[in-house]
């Protein structure tokens, strides 16, 4: 049943999420009623077919919604201009035109390549999330961010386009391994160090429970988290100001990401960048050390990494350059002025240096 349900207040954008524990069924009754689509091109991987793909037709039949299925590759290859041009090619064949819709089944990968292809064919096209991992429930379906990537960068072609609604099964999360469970569980452990209480509490309360995937808590947390952002895009729908506190952890997990060569997933380079900015942040004299030991404990008890070896900051160094080159010259970072009270602040060469050297050591 449906536990949850978040507005996301964006004027004539607005949409909201659904959240609930096995209600895949129910996904239909709701695209006819919010979308009035008779018609939907379901965008999906053979794995999240595999798993959930009888669930969502048996509905889309009982409500009688025609459908086409196009699959694209697993992992982050299908988010490409080339996959993008496949897709368009398969709505063109079938006959899909704007009164249809699309349905995003799947993690951040289809949900980015689905969202971008459906705020560009036919110059828009109703489209659902349909997110099945906890980084795209909390995360990427979520925000109406979706892109592209390009060889010389992750997400560098892309939009601004809204889903018609999200529909979140927690359900679904019994099927994540355990190091991406905990890689989702980073970005829920970001919200609650840029918020504060009661999803940090919670946290550490039911940290058994949640670690164990109990559908009801996990109802509740990805609803809390999912309040957040809506909160955050309500007042910065564009990325001008504020929505950049979402990027807490992300300046130098990004940059570890791409020096390990994505040996860390997202969410694990997330973990570790909130731990250093949580550093940085004492060290400019915002935050206490007991707040900093609070992000480690958090974090290490959620099975994420909180520090790393290397032997050189060099390679660090000049992917943040590249960051603070696209952010006009200072390397941006969000840090806390106080556990939920996350603010935007450059940070000279010199204090990002020294941090950055103790930090690495550390670890």
């Amino acid at each position: 049943m449906i536990k949850n349900v978040v507005d996301v207040a964006l004027g004539d954008r607005s949409y909201k999420i659904y959240i609930g524990d096995r209600v895949l069924h129910g996904i239909a009754e709701t695209i006819k009623e919010k979308c009035g689509s008779v018609r939907a091109a379901l965008i999906t991987n053979a794995k999240v077919w595999d798993y959930y793909g009888s669930q969502v037709v048996e509905a889309l039949d009982v409500e009688g919604i025609g459908y086409e299925l196009i699959l694209v590759p697993d992992g982050e290859q299908a988010k490409s201009l080339s996959v993008a041009e496949k897709v368009y090619g398969e709505l063109i064949e079938k006959g899909f035109e704007r009164k249809d819709a699309i349905i995003a089944l799947g993690g951040g990968v289809v949900g980015d390549l689905a969202g971008f292809v459906a705020s560009t064919y036919e110059r828009g096209i109703a489209y659902v999330q349909v997110p099945t991992t906890l980084l795209a429930q909390v995360d990427s379906s979520v925000g109406g961010k979706v892109a592209v990537n390009h060889p010389l960068g992750k997400n560098m072609i892309g939009t601004f386009y809204q889903p018609s609604l999200v529909y979140i099964d927690v359900a679904t999360l019994s099927t994540l391994s355990e190091r991406d469970y905990a890689g989702g569980m980073a970005e829920i452990i970001k919200y609650a160090f840029i918020k504060g209480e009661p999803l940090l509490s919670l946290l550490q309360e039911r940290k058994d429970e949640i670690q164990a995937r109990d559908v009801d808590v996990l109802s509740q947390i990805v609803m809390m988290s999912c309040s957040i952002k809506a909160e955050i895009v309500e007042a910065d729908e564009r990325d001008l100001g504020l929505r950049a506190v979402l990027n807490y952890g992300h300046t130098l997990g990004h940059a570890i990401e791409s020096v390990s060569g994505y040996q860390y997933n997202h969410g694990e380079a997330v973990a570790i960048g909130m731990v250093f900015a949580a550093e940085l942040s004492e060290r400019l004299g915002l935050l206490e050390k007991k707040d900093v030991e609070l992000h480690r404990r958090v974090i290490d008890m959620y099975g994420l990494p909180s520090s790393m070896n290397a032997s050189s900051i060099d390679e660090f160094m000049k992917v943040m350059e590249r960051d603070k080159k696209r952010s006009m010259g200072g390397h941006v970072f969000v840090l806390l002025d106080g556990v939920g009270n996350p603010v935007v602040r450059r940070v000279d060469d010199n204090d990002l240096i020294a941090a950055l050297e103790a930090f690495l050591k550390e670890g």
